[in-house]
């Protein structure tokens, strides 16, 4: 064995074990991109009432002075010029009016949108000039809009699978913004523009993910405030992917929060589900498993390299 172990390695030998630390880092990439949430920190919560409560434990806050907040109010100066009757009427026009923002052409759904961020203003400035929309972007939209408007929101996902081919999951990404006048959360969906109800009444996403994942579903209904853009709401749509439910631990989008899995300023979620729990240690056993096997592939491709510069 000795012997052997003084012997430089040969070349080939040293360019298939850089192969296989390749693949296994592939292998665990693929396994990765089957997770929801895949580029964000996620933690578990099995307490129903923290989804309730007007701030969640260690949430970061939006800076209501910064500048960036300031600038993006401008957007908004005739709809907040108007007279309310109550904070849920001047959301929802709050709403109608980021929906509006993007033109109504069909070919604007067909391309999704390849690079996703959560800045407020280069979203809008994006929407504007034609930038394909989605879910997530008309959400980030309506967050730095209610914020300015001085509303506390944050932004909430939906999904029907936490791993899963990204052909079978369905997701849906939405706002929820806090009501004085009710003292609760409500969900405002602002791709679909609409609220949704629960025996009549004004709902929070919790409350939707209850409903539909204990099969109460009939409950739900829709309150559009005359809102006849598409895509329209249905109950087979939200059926279909508010399985599970992940409520973001930062509204601070234009203090430089961003979703991402390390470095600072990161947006985190809290995840609910009556289901499952979100596979935290998999998924952190993964990343160290891709990240170990692309450094390994690399030191045995630059020894395969310095054995043949010897030769």
């Amino acid at each position: 064995m000795l012997p052997y172990l003084r012997r430089a390695p040969r070349a080939d030998h040293l360019v298939l074990v850089a192969i296989a630390f390749a693949l296994l880092a592939v292998a665990c990439i693929y396994l990765i991109s089957r997770m929801a949430m895949v580029k964000a920190r996620v933690y578990n919560s099995a307490d129903p009432s923290l989804f309730a409560a007007r701030k969640l434990p260690g949430s970061v806050q939006q800076n209501r002075n910064s500048e960036a907040l300031i600038r993006f109010r401008a957007n908004l100066r005739d709809v907040l010029r108007e007279q309310y009757a109550d904070s849920l009427a001047e959301a929802v026009a709050i709403r109608q009016w980021v929906r509006r923002q993007q033109s109504q052409d069909p070919s604007m759904w067909l391309t999704p949108c390849l690079v996703n961020h959560e800045d407020p203003n280069r979203l809008l400035e994006e929407q504007r000039e034609g930038v394909p929309g989605s879910c997530r972007r008309f959400s980030y939209i309506l967050l730095g809009a209610l914020l300015s408007a001085g509303f506390d929101a944050r932004v909430v996902g939906f999904t029907n699978h936490l791993f899963s081919p990204g052909t079978e999951r369905r997701s849906h990404v939405v706002v929820e913004a806090w009501i004085e006048e009710l003292s609760k959360w409500i969900l405002l969906d602002p791709t679909r523009d609409t609220l949704v109800l629960v025996d009549g009444n004004v709902a929070s996403a919790f409350e939707v993910h209850e409903l539909i994942v204990f099969g109460q579903s009939h409950r739900l209904a829709f309150e559009r405030h005359r809102s006849g853009l598409e895509p329209h709401p249905t109950l087979e749509y939200y059926q279909g992917c508010c399985r599970n439910l992940f409520v973001g631990l930062s509204n601070a989008i234009f203090d430089g929060y961003r979703v991402r899995l390390i470095g600072p300023r990161r947006i985190n979620f809290l995840h609910y589900s009556g289901i499952t729990t979100y596979p935290v240690f998999s998924k952190q056993m993964l990343l160290g498993a891709s990240g170990c096997g692309f450094f390994f592939s690399l030191v045995f491709w630059i020894w395969a390299l310095l054995s043949l510069a010897r030769k």
